[in-house]
Parts: C-alpha cells; sequence; structure tokens
C-alpha cells in the first residue's frame, strides 16, 4: 500500500511543477510551497478519519457531540472537521520548520492542542494521502520529534528534488522579474523582485543571484545538503524528469521514476507516464541547459567562489 504521506523537498526554480504532475498522478495532493489554501480543497474524508480528528481537536465529549447531531446540523460537523484540518496542517507545517504568519484563522486553541501530539500521531491524523512541497529542510529548524520519529522509520517518505545550479538562478531570475500578481507571493521573492528589476542586465541580476546569500534559493540549499547523502532519502533531478522535449532522456526518467515508486511503496509501476507532458511554447524554464548557455566566464568564477562547497 503506498505511503499515506510523502515530504519532497525541492529547492525553489527547481522545475517542481514537473514533478508535482508526477506525484498528483499517484493520487497525492500537494500542499505547502504547490497548493493554496488547504480550506479550497474539495476532498471527503476518508474511513475513519473523522472521528480521531475531532477528539485529538475537540476532546472526546465534543467529537461525540458533533458527530450525534451531524443530522441536525451537517454544516456544524462539516465546519469543525475542516477547521481541525486546517489546525492540522499548520501544525505540522511548523514541523517541518516552515515559516508560518503570526496571524491567521486557525483557532489557536485547536492549534495548541494539536501541538502537544507527537510527531507519529500528527502523521497518522492527516487526512487523505498528501504530498508536502517545502523549499528546503533546515535540521536546526524541523521539529526534534519529528526528525527522531523519521530517524526510527523512514516514514514518512523523503525525496530530494534539485537541479544544476545555473539552471535554478536563471528560472528563479526569470520568475522574480516578471510582472506579477504579489497576493499570495512570499515575502522574499517580493523584496528581491524589486532588487532585481532595478539592475540593467541580466549580467548584473545573475552575479547578484551568485553572490548574496539571502537570494531565494541559497540559504535552502545550503541547509539542505544533507539530504543528498542519506541513504534513506530518494533523490530525484529536474534533468532525469525532464524527458526528452527539454533535454533529458525517457531512460533516465524511468529510473528515477522507479526509484520514486520504491520510496513511497506504490505497488503500480505503470501508475505515471512514462513520458512527461510535452512542452508548452514559451516554458523555456524548464529546459535543461539554460544556465550553462547564459553563464559567462566571470559568472562560473563566482559559482566556483560561492557554491562549490
Amino acid at each position: 500500500m503506498p505511503a499515506p504521506q510523502m515530504i519532497v523537498v525541492s529547492l525553489p526554480g527547481s522545475g517542481t511543477p514537473l514533478l508535482a504532475d508526477v506525484t498528483t498522478g499517484l493520487g497525492y495532493s500537494s500542499y505547502g510551497t504547490m497548493s493554496g489554501d488547504p480550506r479550497t480543497g474539495g476532498e471527503q474524508p476518508g474511513a475513519g478519519e473523522v472521528y480521531p480528528l475531532l477528539t485529538a481537536a475537540y476532546g472526546q465529549d465534543q467529537a461525540v457531540l458533533l458527530l450525534h447531531q451531524q443530522r441536525q446540523d451537517r454544516q456544524a460537523l462539516e465546519t469543525a472537521f475542516q477547521d481541525a484540518v486546517s489546525a492540522l496542517w499548520r501544525v505540522w507545517w511548523k514541523h517541518l520548520g516552515q515559516p508560518t504568519t503570526l496571524a491567521s484563522p486557525v483557532d489557536p486553541g485547536t492549534e495548541a492542542r494539536l501541538a502537544r501530539l507527537s510527531a507519529t500521531d500528527l502523521l497518522r491524523l492527516l487526512p487523505g494521502r498528501g504530498c508536502w512541497y517545502v523549499s528546503g529542510l533546515d535540521l536546526h529548524r524541523a521539529d526534534a520529534g519529528f526528525l527522531r520519529a523519521w530517524h526510527a522509520d523512514g516514514r514518512p517518505p523523503l525525496v530530494f528534488h534539485h537541479r544544476d545550479i545555473r539552471d535554478r538562478i536563471i528560472s528563479q531570475i526569470r520568475a522574480l522579474t516578471q510582472p506579477a500578481d504579489p497576493v499570495g507571493s512570499l515575502p522574499e521573492h517580493l523584496v528581491y523582485r524589486d532588487i532585481l528589476t532595478a539592475l540593467p542586465t541580466l549580467d548584473a541580476r545573475i552575479t547578484l543571484a551568485l553572490t548574496d546569500p539571502g537570494f531565494p534559493g541559497t540559504e535552502e540549499a545550503r541547509r539542505s545538503r544533507w539530504l543528498l547523502h542519506h541513504p534513506a532519502v530518494c533523490v530525484i533531478t529536474h534533468e532525469e524528469l525532464a524527458g526528452p522535449d527539454r533535454g533529458g532522456t525517457i531512460h533516465a526518467r524511468a529510473q528515477a521514476l522507479t526509484r520514486l515508486l520504491t520510496a513511497i511503496s506504490h505497488p503500480d509501476p505503470s501508475a505515471v507516464p512514462t513520458a512527461p507532458p510535452p512542452a508548452a511554447p514559451g516554458a523555456e524554464d524548464l529546459a535543461i541547459g539554460t544556465g550553462r548557455a547564459l553563464f559567462t566566464p566571470a559568472h562560473e568564477r563566482l559559482l566556483d567562489r560561492h557554491h562549490s562547497h
């Protein structure tokens, strides 16, 4: 049976949507950096998922009352369950060491009750089949209980998704210099959009990205480097997933998908197509080798000086 939850650490600019197409095809809902507001999800809870979460969030007496009164007030039960799910997702997001806002629609009391649960209990209560996308996993920021539980049994499966740093930087520069609606953007993206758009040339923007330690993705890559070496982590590169249309190969993609299916204990090797979706016109950000073509010898020296260790 496939793992009910998985975590993907995908560095910014790594072509995460291409991997998200795969995990969605495997039946996982995307959360974290690849999703919007969890409240907008239309999924129905599975068998046995409602009562345990209601009990953990509100206590046994309130959970029983909500279930008993559902015939008269179904909406109250659905609202209570969704509020508990939102609180659970927020607590889990914190366990992964990810940033959260102080202002939240989640009830502080519900969040506090769920925050007292162990990492194992939190994982057990998460409804449905979820793929949690994060841009980095810092050993000093993630919850110690979560790390101990993962070390003990390797669950949930961890996938590290990365890409040639040149292509990541070019992808980030393009994303941050395009006109965009700032609603929902990360604060650091808003700040660096201002910085990058003020620079006159692509050369200057690449130089900034290589030399500024605060450039989006730089710290995440440094703090997540341990994932490359841990034997329990499934490592997948964008170059493997890209396929022929983007400069890769079918063989490399098939090997990467086999490793992924093994990591999440998925029984069906034909669950995802060997060929990726065709490259859309203008989707140069997912092509392999763009950075190598745009980096100058001076950029390569900066890359070696600042990112080779």
